[in-house]
């Protein structure tokens, strides 16, 4: 009986640790863990998948190619909950810009 016992409380603190992991989300304390220089899957491992993916380029021409930027290229991901919108733009895959905002 005793090892019951002791296989019940086991098996219920691991349910209950198991649900205590943090699921990411869109709040305020989760975006400003977001730093300069994250890459795409580090952002989403703390806010989730995001709502909306935009990806755009830019050929940057003659000039450009002096500078080493023959193709500017960037990706903007926007998360969307209840009042809040976060949109982070990635250049070469790593965070350049993010802002944060309560839309009403």
């Amino acid at each position: 009986m005793y090892y019951f016992y002791k296989l019940s409380y086991t098996i219920i603190i691991a349910i209950i640790i198991s649900s205590c992991a943090a699921t990411p989300q869109l709040t305020y304390s989760n975006y400003i863990r977001v730093e300069k220089g994250m890459t795409e899957q580090d952002v989403i491992n703390i806010l989730g998948e995001p709502d909306k993916v935009t990806d755009g380029s830019f050929d940057a021409g003659k000039i450009g190619s002096l500078f080493g930027l023959d193709d500017l290229s960037a990706t903007t991901m926007t998360w969307l909950q209840d009042d809040i919108k976060a949109n982070i733009l990635f250049f070469k895959g790593k965070v350049k810009t993010r802002s944060f905002t309560n839309q009403f």
